[in-house]
C-alpha cells in the first residue's frame, strides 16, 4: 500500500476519451456502455436497430417502455429476428437485468418504427407513447448518438461513424434512408419527401431535372 504521502505527491491526468465523455454529460456507466457497444461493432455487421438498442439500454433514456406479460412473446419473436445484430450480449432470462433488457428492446422497436415512416399515431395505438414523450426520447437518442459518434472518432471506428451519423438524420425526419437526400431540402417534410419519391424524383439531381409545373402538381405552388 502506498502512503498517504507517496498519493498527495502523484498527479492523475484525464484520457482523451475520458475528458470527451466529461464534456458529453453523460453518466460514466453509459460511457463504458457506448465504447463497449463500439468495439462490439467494429467488427461484426450492424443495423440502425443495433444502435437504437444500444442507446435504449442507457440510463439516460429511462422510463424504457415497459413490456406487459401479453408482451412477452411478441416481443421475444422480435429479440429473434434482431438477436445477430446487437452489441451487447443478451441476459439470460433468469437474470433480474432481463426484464430492463426486454424493456431496451421495445423501446429501439418503438424508435425503429419511427424510422419506418410510421406516424405519431400508430405509435400512440402500438406503443401508447404521445407526441411529446415520443419527441423527448428522439432528443435524448439524438444525444446519445452524438455521444457515440464523438467516442468513435477517439477509437477511430471511422466506418461506424457514417451509420451513427445517417441514423441520426433518419431519426430527426422520421424516414427511411432512401429519403435522406430530399428531407435535407427547405420545407420538404417525410410526407412530401415520401410524394416525391413516388413520382421518381429521389435527389437533388432528379428535381433540377423536373418541369415546374409538375412540382407545382406534387407539391403545391409555393413549394415548388
Amino acid at each position: 500500500f502506498a502512503s498517504a504521502d507517496k498519493i498527495d505527491d502523484e498527479k492523475f491526468k484525464a484520457t482523451l476519451l475520458g475528458k470527451r465523455v466529461a464534456e458529453l454529460y453523460i453518466d460514466p456507466l453509459t460511457a463504458h456502455f457506448i465504447i463497449t457497444c463500439m468495439r462490439n461493432a467494429s467488427d461484426k455487421k450492424v443495423s440502425p436497430f443495433s444502435f437504437l438498442q444500444m442507446a435504449c439500454h442507457t440510463l439516460e433514456i429511462r422510463p424504457s417502455l415497459k413490456v406487459g406479460i401479453r408482451e412477452y412473446e411478441k416481443i421475444q419473436e422480435t429479440l429473434l429476428e434482431f438477436s445477430d445484430f446487437l452489441l451487447e450480449n443478451e441476459p439470460s432470462m433468469y437474470e433480474p437485468e432481463y426484464e430492463d433488457f426486454l424493456s431496451s428492446i421495445k423501446t429501439a422497436l418503438m424508435l425503429n418504427h419511427w424510422i419506418s415512416e410510421e406516424d405519431e399515431e400508430f405509435l400512440l395505438e402500438e406503443y401508447n407513447i404521445r407526441p411529446g414523450e415520443l419527441r423527448a426520447k428522439l432528443e435524448i437518442a439524438d444525444w446519445l448518438l452524438y455521444a457515440a459518434e464523438e467516442i468513435c472518432k477517439i477509437m477511430h471506428y471511422q466506418p461506424l461513424i457514417k451509420e451513427i451519423v445517417k441514423l441520426r438524420l433518419r431519426l430527426k425526419y422520421g424516414v427511411k434512408e432512401e429519403l435522406l437526400p430530399l428531407v435535407r431540402l427547405e420545407n420538404i417534410g417525410r410526407a412530401r419527401a415520401r410524394i416525391l419519391f413516388r413520382n421518381r424524383i429521389r435527389d437533388i439531381k432528379d428535381i433540377k431535372n423536373t418541369d415546374l409545373s409538375t412540382l407545382t402538381q406534387i407539391l403545391g405552388e409555393k413549394t415548388a
